[in-house]
Parts: structure tokens; C-alpha cells; sequence
């Protein structure tokens, strides 16, 4: 029977995404993720790492928890990461929708997922297992790469990524001395969390069990912590002298600068709560701010190499028929000025 389509297969459905579309959603995935991370210090440093003891469900009796303070904070948290996961999804589903596709960023899509996926599940160990102080590390480590996927894939949702398609902006000693400094950042905040692993802050609150701690001195880890980041500070301060000394252009120099600043002032607030006995409003300050130079290192390791910005795609057009010629309804051809008006439908472009 004419006139009658074959029905679209479910992929076919869904609208294309455009390169500014799946932009946004690479820009929703990022503030997502750093808040997961903000909340999730909001529960250990309030105490209300038990406050929903089972998992994914509250309690055994109730999926929501009692209206009490401990129990919402910690379930909120939760909500949160199932905000996240549906903002992944999407981003997931964009990048395999974007046109043109390019399969870098599709990787990093489902990386995203699969690093929630596993936090998700993470998490609920860490509440089987009663807060064990290295599971809790574990969870904040990978929140971090979470953030590091995050970034790199909104670097890239615009530019283009490709053989031939990078131009370093500095001299390659220093564009592998900036990779060194970013394992370095990781060593420091491992270092960081085991400080935070042996200290009062357990996640847990009084009238809950007793969550254990790492057996190491706080005043070890807390020197061992500091010397590292006294060495990151240094290596980044020299990496940042360099860069001002040569060519490089004004946007390299300037996010040099903002690293330094992100970093001197995590330094100044890691040494303030330390002194003043880790007061927990300190510590997630300095937590946000483990975050935030977490996104400035990774920026400006990937602000050393210029890629272009992607052209816009060009939009499809229906072929155009031969010059002068046109069909009339009885199918005899007629002379015309105008192209063939019929053409192939496309799919909407959000």
C-alpha cells in the first residue's frame, strides 16, 4: 500500500543533538558531579554517614527516611546521585545522537556512567560496611575521577580532537613536566584522604556504631600530606614561571596563574583547620577546594595544546534537480527555474 512508512527503529526516533545541545549537557554533568562530591562531605562531616543504615532503602521497613536530621541528610545525598545518574544517562544518550558523532566523546559518556554506576554501588558498601575508613577513601578518589571525565569531556564537547589536530603552545619539557604534576595532585589527595581516613571525622554521629579509623597518626599523615602539597605548590610555581617567561599565549599565562592562586589558597585553608583542630566547617571547605583545583589542573593541562574549535556541521540540503528542469504532475518533464522541491527528511537537530 503507497503511503504507508515502514515503522522507525527506537534510535530513529530520538531527536539529533547538536554540538551547543550536548555542550550544555557536558556543562550539567560537571556541576552534578562536583556537587555529588559536596554533598557526600556535607554527610561524613555532619555525622550522618549511618543516619539511612540500610541501602538503597532507608531503613529495612521504610525506602524514605524518618524526618530527623541525620537520616535527610544522608538520603538527600542519595537523591542527588540519582539526579546525576539521570543527567549521565542523557549525556550518554546525546553523545551516541550528537552530529556529527564523534566517538572520544562517546567514550567518555559512558565512562561517566560506568564511574556512577560504581560509586553507586560503592556507596552502598560503604554503609554495609560501617563507614570502613578505606572504602570511604576508595569512594572519594573516584568521585575525583569522576570529575576529571567531567572536565575532559566538556574541553572536548567543542573543539576538535584528532590525528594532526593538536598544536602544543609550549615546549614539550613542560607540557610532560604538567602531566607530572597532575599524578603528583593524585598522590596528594590520596594523601589527603588517609589524613581525613585517620582523623575525628568518621561520618558517623554519637548513638551510631563506632566507625573505625585508619591506625596511623594524624599528626604523620597530616606532615606527610602537607610536604606533598608544599612540593605540588613549588613544581606548579616553576611550571607557571616557565610559561610566562616563553611565548605562550595570554590564556595559557592566565590559567597558570589561577591554578596558583586555587592553590595557595587550599594551602592556606589545609593549614588553617589543622591548627584550629579540624573544626568540620574547614574541612568542607577545604574539600570544595580539593574539587575546584581537581578542574583547574586538569584545564590547565589541557590549555597547553591548542585544538580548534569545531566548525558547525553543515545542514543537509535535498539534492537539487538539473538546472531548467522540473516534473510535472503527469511526470513529462517542463522547464523550471526552481530546483526540485522535493527532498529527503532529516531528523530534527535540537
Amino acid at each position: 500500500m503507497t503511503g504507508i512508512s515502514p515503522p522507525r527503529e527506537p534510535s530513529e526516533r530520538l531527536p539529533i543533538v547538536s554540538p551547543a545541545l550536548f555542550r550544555r549537557l557536558a556543562v550539567a554533568a560537571l556541576v552534578m558531579v562536583t556537587v555529588i562530591v559536596v554533598t557526600g562531605a556535607a554527610v561524613r562531616l555532619t555525622g550522618s554517614g549511618l543516619g539511612c543504615p540500610d541501602w538503597p532503602s532507608c531503613t529495612q521497613q521504610h525506602l524514605t527516611p524518618a524526618f530527623s536530621f541525620h537520616p535527610v541528610i544522608e538520603f538527600a545525598n542519595r537523591m542527588v546521585t540519582v539526579v546525576l545518574t539521570i543527567v549521565v544517562a542523557a549525556v550518554v544518550v546525546g553523545a551516541f545522537r550528537r552530529r556529527p558523532f564523534r566517538r572520544d566523546l562517546a567514550w567518555l559518556a559512558v565512562g561517566l556512567l560506568i564511574g556512577v554506576l560504581a560509586q553507586a554501588g560503592l556507596g552502598g558498601l560503604v554503609v554495609y560496611t560501617k563507614l570502613n575508613p578505606y572504602l570511604v577513601m576508595v569512594h572519594f578518589l573516584a568521585s575525583m575521577a569522576l570529575v576529571v571525565d567531567a572536565v575532559v569531556l566538556l574541553h572536548r564537547s567543542n573543539r576538535r580532537y584528532g590525528p594532526g589536530s593538536g598544536r602544543p603552545l609550549v615546549p614539550r619539557s613542560l607540557l610532560q613536566t604538567s602531566r607530572g604534576m597532575v599524578g603528583l595532585l593524585a598522590i596528594v589527595l590520596a594523601a589527603g584522604t588517609a589524613t581525613t581516613g585517620a582523623g575525628p571525622h568518621a561520618g558517623n554521629s554519637q548513638g551510631q556504631v563506632v566507625a573505625k579509623r585508619i591506625p596511623i597518626a594524624l599528626r604523620d599523615m597530616a606532615e606527610l600530606h602537607s610536604s606533598l602539597a608544599i612540593l605540588l605548590v613549588g613544581l606548579a610555581l616553576g611550571l607557571v614561571v616557565a610559561i610566562h617567561a616563553g611565548d605562550a599565549p595570554e590564556r595559557v599565562r592566565r590559567a597558570g596563574r589561577i591554578l596558583i592562586a586555587v592553590l595557595l589558597a587550599q594551602a592556606a585553608v589545609g593549614y588553617t583547620q589543622y591548627f584550629t583542630h579540624l573544626p568540620a566547617a574547614l574541612v568542607e571547605v577545604h574539600l570544595v577546594g580539593a574539587t575546584v583545583l581537581v578542574v583547574g589542573t586538569v584545564q590547565f593541562l589541557l590549555a597547553l595544546t591548542h585544538h580548534p574549535v569545531e566548525a558547525p556541521a553543515a545542514p543537509l540540503r535535498p539534492p537539487a534537480a538539473s538546472p531548467g528542469v522540473g516534473e510535472n504532475g503527469d511526470g513529462s518533464l517542463v522547464a523550471s527555474s526552481a530546483g526540485n522541491p522535493l527532498g529527503s527528511v532529516e531528523a530534527p537537530i535540537v
